[in-house]
C-alpha cells in the first residue's frame, strides 16, 4: 500500500511538470524572451516588449539630452542600467525554470542512468598494472590519473555541499515566492503613482523602465523558484541525491585505487631497478680495470644514492598520502560542521559533538615540528641539487678522461692499449651519466615532494586552527548538562560503582606494579632521591631560619642571600608535588591503559600543580621566610595567609582529584551529576577561602592597613573582595544550571592565570629587592665618599664650589647621583612592565577562549585599511628566480588600535624611567663624568621615544615606507625653521662630551663674568657677582670666544699700580712693595712676584705688582690686602703715594674783575681800598 502511494505521488508531480514544461515552451516559441511591458493597471498585452537594445538605446539618448543636469543625467542612466540588470536576472530565472522543469520531468531517467553508471563501476575489476615494466610510463599515467581523482573528489564535495544547502534553500524559497506577490502589488502601485513635477521627463521614463522590468524580473522568478522547488522533491522521492551521492563516492574509490595500484607498481619498479643499479655497480668495481676503479666507485656511489632516495621518496609519499587523507576529512568534517549549526542551532547534541570534536582535532604541535625539520632537510636537498648541477655541466669526455686517467697513472701504454682503454671508459662514462641523470631526477621529486608535503602540513595547521576557533567560539556557551534537579539523585549510585570499583583499583594497582618490575631502577632511583629531599627539606627549614634572622638588619646588602632562599622555598615547596607528577608520569607511560587508570593520571598531574600553587605561597610566607625577611611583606598579612592555606589544602586536593577523576569516565555529559557535586563543593571552598582572606575588614587588607594607611588598596578593597567571591559563585551557578563546561574550562582559566598572577608578583618583589640591595650598596659607597673628602686638607676643595658658596650662588653638583629619584623611576618601570606582561599574558590566555578578542581582530571590525609591500619569489620555466614587490591590503582593526594605545602608554613611561634604569644599572659603574652620563641618558630618552613612535605608527599601519616622506619633508622643515634649536641641542652634546666649560667653572662671554650654574641640552646658565641669572644658548660657547678662568688651572695673577711721588726712591719703594707681597700667606712664590716701573705718571712714578694666587677664592681678599698694607708701610717709610696736584695761573684784562676777586681774597681785607 504505501509503494502504491508513492508511484501514484510520483505521478502526479511529473504530470504537474509536464503541463508546466508546455506553457514554457510555448512562451519559448515567441519571438523575444524579454517579458511584456505591464501597463499601469497590471495588464501588458497592449504594451511593446522591453528588450536590452532597445534600453541601450534610450541610455545613448540620455547622454546626447544638453539640457540636462549631470545629476539628472547619471540618475536616468543608473536606473536604466538596472533595468538591464532585471532582464538579465528574468532571462536567467526563465532558464532555470526550464532546467529544473526538464530535471523534475527526467528524474526517474536520470536516476536510471545513475544505477547503470554505478553497476558499469562496480563491475569494473581491480587495476593491475604489473605488465607495465617501464618505470616513466608507470610515471606518466599517475601524472594524468591524479587531476582526474581530484575532479572526481571536487564533485563529490560539490554534491555533499549541494545536500547540506537544499534544506535551506527550500526554507528560503518558500519564504521567498511568499513574500513576491507583496513585491509585485508594491511596484504596481509604485507605476500607478504619477511623476512629480520637477522631475525631468528621461528620469521618469527611466525609472519606469527600472519598475517594469523588476516587475517582470519577479514574474519570471516565481514560477522558478517554484519550479526549483518541485525539482528538489521530485529527485527526494526517487532517492536521486543519495544515489548520486554514491556514485560520486565510489568513482572517487574507483580514481583512488586506480592511483594506489600505480603507485605501488611505481614503487616496486623503483627498488627493482635501484636494486639492479647498485648490483651492476658493485659488479663493475670488482670486474673493471684497476684504472677504471675511481670511476666505477663514483657509479656505485650513485646507484647507492638513487637507492637511498628511492626509499625516502616512499617514505615522503606515505606522509604526504596521511597528511592529505587528514587534512580532506577536517574540511569534510568541518563544512559538515558549520552546516549542522547553520540547520540545528547551537544545542546541546551540537555541543556535546563540538567538544568530541575538539579533542579529536590533529596535534599541531608535531606539525610544526616537521615543518621545521622539512625545512632543514630542504635546504639541503636544494643544496644537493646545485651540486648535481653542477656535475653535470662539468661531466668530462671519453677522450679528457682518457687522457687524465693515463697522466695520473704514469705509465706508458701502447696506441691500442689507449684505444681499448677509451673504449671502456667511454662506456663506464655513459653509465655513469645515466646513474647522474636518474640521480637529477629523483633529487628533485625528492625536493618537489617535500615542498608538496611542506604545503600540505601548513594547510592542515591552518585549517586545525580555524576549525579550533570555530569550535571555541560557539562551545563555551552551550549548555553540556540539564540543570541540576531531585531526579538525578539516582545517577549518584551508578558514578560511586565506577568510582570505587575494585576491578579499576586493581587495574591501576596492577599497572603501578608492572610498571616497577619493567623499570626497577627507575623507582629505585626515584624513591631514594625522594627521602633525600625529605631529608634535605627539612635541613633547608633550618638553614631558612638562620638566614632570614640575620637578614632582617636594614643595612644587609647581598642580593644572592636572596637568590638562594629564594630558590630554597622553590626547592621545599615542589617536593611533595614532584612525587605526585612522578606518579602521574609512570602511570600514564601506558598509551594502552584502561580509561580509570588514565584519568587517575590526568587527576595527578592537575593536582600536582594545585598543591605545588598552594604550597608554593605557604613558604614563601612562612615565618622569617622570603616574604617577610626578603620582600618586606607585612608579618600578620603573611601569617593570615598561612594560617587559612593551612585547611585550604586538604580539603581542595580530594576534592579536585575526585572531580577529574570522574570527569574522565567515558560517559555523555548529562550523566555526570556527581562529578559536578564535587565540583560544587571545591568551588565553595574557594568561595569561603575568599570571603576569609579577601573580607576588606578582618582580612588580608585590613592587616595590610594596619601597617599602612596610605596603600591604594584601601580605595579598591571592596571591589577586590566583591570580584572574589563573584567569580567561584558565578562558577557554581553556571555548574548548577548546566553549563558545567563552560565552568570547568573558566576554571582552568582563572587557574593559569592566578598562576600568572603568582609568577609576577614573585618576580617584581625580586626585583625590588634587588633593587633595595643595590641602593644600599650605593648608599654606602656614597657616604664612604663623603666621609673621605671631609677628612681630606681644606685647600684639596673644590675652587667652584667653594666661590659659589662665599658668593652665595647656587650651583648643579656635577656627581649629583639622586638614589631615591632614580630608585623611584625603577619601580615605576618595573610595575609598568609587569602591568604590561599581565595584560599580555591574560591576553594569551583568555583570547582563543572569548570571542570578544577575535572578534576585535577582524577585517569587518577594522578601523581603516592599510597597505603592506611584501617580497614575492618566483620561479619561471627557465628556473630563473625572480622577485617582485606586491602591495596588499591589510586591516587596521579595534584590537590593533588598543595595542597601539598601550604601547604609547608603556613608550611614555619607558622614555621617562628607562635613562634612570640605565643610569642605576650601568653608567654608575663606568669611569664616566656626570656631563657625560648625563649626556647618555639624554640620548637615551630621545632614542627611546623614537622606537615608542615608530611601533606605535607601525601597529596601526603606518610604516616607515609610509612616512618617510612625511620624515623628509619634516626634516627639512625643522632643519629651516629651527635651525637654532637643533643647534643649540648639538652645541650642548659637545658641550657635555669635551667639557670646554663645567658646572662651577668661572667664565667671562660678552663681558658677562660668572659661574656655570647649570648646563642643559638647549642652554647654559651663568649666575654673575650679582646673583643675577645670565641663559646663554649653547652655540655661543661653540661658536664663539669665551674665556674659562678655572678649566685646566686655577692659578690666577693680580696686578696692583702703586703711584709714588716725584723725587721718591724707587728703588726702595720697589724693595719695600717686593717684602709686603712675598709676606702676604697667600701669594704663590712660583711663580716668583714681580715689581716693575712702568711709566712716568703726569703726577707720580708708576710701580706695577704682579703677583699669582693659588685659586678664586681669596681674590678680592688678598687684593684688599694688599693695598691696606702698602699704604700702611709706604706711610711709614715716607714714601708719599702721589696724587693727582695742579697750578692755576690767573691772567686778569678787566680792572673790576680784578677788584672783586682781591675784595673775595681774605687777605685783601687788610689793603686800603683803591680808588
Amino acid at each position: 500500500m504505501t509503494h502504491c502511494r508513492k508511484y501514484i505521488k510520483t505521478s502526479l508531480l511529473l504530470v504537474i511538470a509536464l503541463s508546466w514544461y508546455s506553457s514554457l515552451e510555448l512562451q519559448a516559441q515567441l519571438p523575444s524572451k524579454a517579458t511584456p511591458q505591464p501597463s499601469k493597471n497590471g495588464s501588458s498585452q497592449d504594451e511593446p516588449t522591453i528588450t536590452a537594445e532597445d534600453l541601450q538605446k534610450r541610455i545613448d539618448q540620455v547622454k546626447e539630452i544638453k539640457d540636462l543636469t549631470e545629476e539628472n543625467q547619471k540618475k536616468a542612466i543608473d536606473f536604466y542600467n538596472q533595468a538591464l540588470a532585471n532582464l538579465k536576472k528574468a532571462d536567467d530565472f526563465q532558464e532555470a525554470a526550464i532546467n529544473d522543469a526538464t530535471n523534475t520531468q527526467n528524474a526517474m531517467q536520470r536516476l536510471n542512468d545513475l544505477k547503470a553508471k554505478i553497476e558499469s563501476l562496480s563491475r569494473k575489476p581491480a587495476p593491475s598494472y604489473a605488465q607495465i615494466k617501464n618505470l616513466p610510463q608507470l610515471e606518466q599515467m599517475l601524472v594524468q590519473a591524479e587531476p582526474l581523482l581530484e575532479e572526481a573528489k571536487q564533485k563529490l564535495a560539490s554534491w555533499d555541499a549541494e545536500i547540506a544547502r537544499r534544506p535551506n534553500r527550500q526554507k528560503e524559497a518558500i519564504k521567498r515566492v511568499s513574500e513576491i506577490d507583496e513585491k509585485l502589488s508594491e511596484i504596481q502601485k509604485q507605476l500607478a503613482v504619477p511623476a512629480p513635477a520637477d522631475e525631468p521627463a528621461a528620469v521618469t521614463d527611466a525609472r519606469k523602465k527600472e519598475l517594469e522590468t523588476r516587475l517582470n524580473l519577479l514574474k519570471a522568478e516565481k514560477p522558478a523558484l517554484k519550479n526549483e522547488l518541485s525539482s528538489y522533491d521530485a529527485e527526494e522521492t526517487v532517492g536521486y541525491p543519495r544515489i548520486n551521492q554514491d556514485y560520486l563516492k565510489l568513482l572517487v574509490k574507483q580514481q583512488k585505487d586506480e592511483i594506489d595500484a600505480l603507485k605501488e607498481q611505481i614503487k616496486s619498479r623503483r627498488a627493482i631497478e635501484s636494486q639492479m643499479r647498485v648490483e651492476e655497480a658493485r659488479a663493475k668495481v670488482f670486474a673493471t680495470h684497476p684504472l677504471l676503479q675511481p670511476l666505477a666507485e663514483k657509479n656505485q656511489k650513485y646507484a647507492e644514492e638513487i637507492q637511498s632516495l628511492n626509499h625516502k621518496i616512499e617514505a615522503i609519499d606515505q606522509k604526504y598520502s596521511q597528511t592529505s587523507k587528514t587534512l580532506e576529512e577536517l574540511k569534510k568534517e568541518f563544512t559538515s560542521t558549520r552546516e549542522k549549526v547553520k540547520s540545528i542551532g547551537l544545542t546541546g547534541p551540537i555541543g556535546l559533538q563540538l567538544r568530541n570534536q575538539q579533542s579529536s582535532l590533529p596535534d599541531i604541535e608535531s606539525y610544526h615540528q616537521n615543518i621545521e625539520k622539512g625545512s632543514a632537510l630542504s635546504s639541503e636537498v636544494n643544496l644537493r641539487r646545485y651540486e648535481l648541477d653542477e656535475e653535470w655541466t662539468n661531466f668530462p669526455t671519453a677522450e679528457a678522461k682518457t687522457a687524465e686517467i693515463i697522466k695520473e697513472s704514469q705509465r706508458k701504454l701502447t696506441k691500442e692499449e689507449e684505444i681499448n682503454l677509451q673504449n671502456i671508459v667511454e662506456e663506464t662514462l655513459a653509465k655513469q651519466k645515466e646513474y647522474l641523470d636518474t640521480l637529477i631526477k629523483s633529487n628533485n621529486n625528492y625536493f618537489d615532494k617535500l615542498v608538496n608535503l611542506h604545503v600540505a602540513e601548513e594547510e592542515l595547521i591552518k585549517q586545525t586552527d580555524t576549525y579550533s576557533d570555530y569550535i571555541q567560539e560557539r562551545i563555551f556557551w552551550i549548555r553540556s548538562s540539564p540543570p541540576i534537579s531531585i531526579s538525578e539523585f539516582k545517577q549518584i549510585p551508578g558514578s560511586l560503582k565506577w568510582l570505587f570499583s575494585p576491578t579499576h583499583w586493581k587495574q591501576l594497582f596492577q599497572a603501578i606494579q608492572q610498571d616497577i618490575i619493567k623499570n626497577p631502577v627507575i623507582y629505585g632511583t626515584a624513591f631514594f632521591c625522594f627521602l633525600s629531599l625529605i631529608y634535605l627539606a627539612y635541613n633547608v627549614r633550618q638553614q631558612l631560619r638562620i638566614i632570614n634572622k640575620e637578614i632582617i638588619r636594614s643595612n644587609f646588602r647581598k642580593f644572592a642571600i636572596t637568590a638562594r632562599v629564594a630558590f630554597l622555598t622553590l626547592f621545599i615547596a615542589i617536593v611533595w608535588p614532584g612525587f605526585i607528577w612522578f606518579l602521574a608520569w609512570r602511570i600514564g607511560s601506558n598509551p594502552n591503559a584502561p580509561i580509570f587508570v588514565k584519568a587517575v593520571e590526568y587527576s595527578l598531574r592537575q593536582v600536582g600543580w594545585l598543591l605545588f600553587f598552594w604550597e608554593l605561597i605557604r613558604q614563601i610566607c612562612r615565618p622569617l621566610g622570603l616574604g617577610e625577611s626578603h620582600f618586606g611583606w607585612y608579618k600578620q598579612t603573611v601569617s593570615y595567609v598561612r594560617r587559612n592555606i593551612r585547611w585550604v589544602i586538604p580539603f581542595s586536593i580530594p576534592l579536585l582529584f575526585v572531580t577529574l577523576l570522574l570527569h574522565g569516565k567515558e560517559v555523555e555529559r548529562n550523566q555526570d551529576f556527581l562529578e559536578r557535586l564535587f565540583f560544587v563543593a571545591l568551588l565553595v571552598v574557594y568561595t569561603i577561602f575568599a570571603r576569609r582572606v579577601f573580607h576588606p575588614r578582618s582580612g588580608l587588607f585590613q592587616s595590610i592597613l594596619n601597617y599602612n594607611q596610605e596603600v591604594w588598596y584601601d580605595r579598591f578593597k571592596f571591589l577586590i573582595y566583591f570580584s572574589t567571591l563573584v567569580i567561584p559563585s558565578s562558577l557554581i551557578m553556571l555548574t548548577l544550571i548546566g553549563f558545567y563546561f563552560t565552568a570547568m574550562s573558566l576554571f582552568h582559566l582563572i587557574f593559569v592565570t592566578l598562576w600568572l598572577f603568582l609568577v609576577v608578583i614573585l618576580f617584581r618583589a625580586l626585583l625590588l629587592r634587588w633593587i633595595l640591595i643595590h641602593h644600599r650598596q650605593l648608599s654606602y659607597k656614597q657616604n664612604q665618599e663623603r666621609l673621605q673628602a671631609l677628612r681630606k686638607e681644606p685647600q684639596d676643595t673644590s675652587t667652584e664650589a667653594t666661590i659659589a658658596g662665599i658668593t652665595g650662588i647656587t650651583i648643579e653638583e656635577e656627581n649629583l647621583f639622586d638614589l631615591t629619584k632614580i630608585s623611584s623611576q625603577i619601580k615605576k618601570l618595573i610595575n609598568a612592565s609587569m602591568s604590561v606582561v599581565l595584560l599580555v599574558g591574560i591576553i594569551w590566555i583568555w583570547g582563543d577562549t572569548l570571542p570578544a578578542f577575535n572578534r576585535l581582530d577582524t577585517f569587518e571590525n577594522r578601523v581603516w585599511l592599510t597597505t603592506t609591500q611584501t617580497v614575492e619569489e618566483s620561479t619561471d620555466d627557465k628556473g630563473t628566480l625572480t622577485t617582485k614587490v606586491v602591495e596588499k591590503l591589510e586591516p587596521v582593526t579595534y584590537l590593533d588600535v588598543m595595542v597601539a594605545l598601550i604601547l604609547a602608554i608603556f613608550a611614555v613611561i619607558a622614555t621617562k624611567n628607562i635613562p634612570g634604569f640605565l643610569e642605576f644599572l650601568v653608567l654608575q659603574r663606568l669611569p664616566l663624568d656626570a656631563p657625560v652620563k648625563y649626556a647618555i641618558t639624554s640620548l637615551a630618552r630621545y632614542v627611546i621615544a623614537l622606537i615608542g613612535i615608530f611601533i606605535v605608527f607601525s601597529t596601526l599601519g603606518l610604516g616607515w615606507t609610509k612616512l618617510q616622506w612625511l620624515a623628509t619633508a619634516l626634516t627639512f622643515g625643522l632643519a629651516f625653521g629651527l635651525q637654532e634649536i637643533f643647534a643649540n641641542f648639538v652645541s650642548g652634546l659637545i658641550l657635555l662630551i669635551e667639557r670646554p666649560i663645567r658646572v662651577g667653572d668661572i667664565i667671562t662671554v660678552d663681558e658677562i663674568t660668572g659661574v656655570v650654574s647649570r648646563i642643559r641640552m638647549r642652554a647654559t646658565t651663568i649666575t654673575n657677582w650679582d646673583r643675577k641669572e645670565y641663559i646663554v644658548p649653547n652655540r655661543e660657547f661653540i661658536t664663539g670666544k669665551l674665556l674659562n678662568w678655572t678649566l685646566t688651572d686655577s692659578v690666577n695673577r693680580i696686578t696692583i699700580t702703586v703711584g709714588v711721588a716725584y723725587g721718591t726712591d724707587t728703588n726702595k719703594a720697589s724693595n719695600l712693595a717686593m717684602k709686603i707681597i712675598t709676606n702676604h700667606r697667600l701669594v704663590l712664590s712660583d711663580p716668583v712676584p714681580s715689581i716693575t716701573f712702568e711709566s712716568f705718571g703726569d703726577s707720580t712714578l708708576d710701580l706695577t705688582i704682579r703677583a699669582y694666587l693659588p685659586d678664586l677664592e681669596n681674590r678680592l681678599l688678598v687684593i684688599h690686602e694688599l693695598h691696606t698694607t702698602i699704604h700702611e708701610e709706604f706711610n711709614k717709610a715716607g714714601i708719599e703715594i702721589a696724587f693727582p696736584q695742579r697750578d692755576v695761573h690767573l691772567f686778569y684784562g678787566d680792572k673790576s674783575l680784578e677788584q672783586t676777586t682781591l675784595n673775595i681774597n681774605p687777605d685783601s681785607a687788610e689793603k686800603p681800598e683803591q680808588p
